[in-house]
């Protein structure tokens, strides 16, 4: 004798958020690829430099995370 019960499990995984349905705005992503070149396909994950800084001023530590590997350069 089986009696099929829905699981509560399954009734919130088909609820999607109400923030998804709110449209995102895009930050730019920095982009910049790494120096070395077996590493050129890692990009910078990190937002884009500020366009306001001073000429000369550091942009910032470039950064790419892979599963548990991070990249800073």
């Amino acid at each position: 004798m089986t009696t099929a019960k829905p699981k509560a499990d399954a009734a919130e995984a088909t609820v999607e958020p109400a923030s998804d349905e709110e449209p995102k705005a895009e930050v730019p992503r920095c982009g910049a690829p790494h120096f070395l070149p077996a590493l050129a396909h890692i990009t910078c994950q990190r937002d884009a430099p500020d366009p306001d800084l001073p000429p000369g001023s550091p942009e910032h530590e470039h950064r790419h995370q892979d599963g548990d590997a991070i990249y800073v350069w």
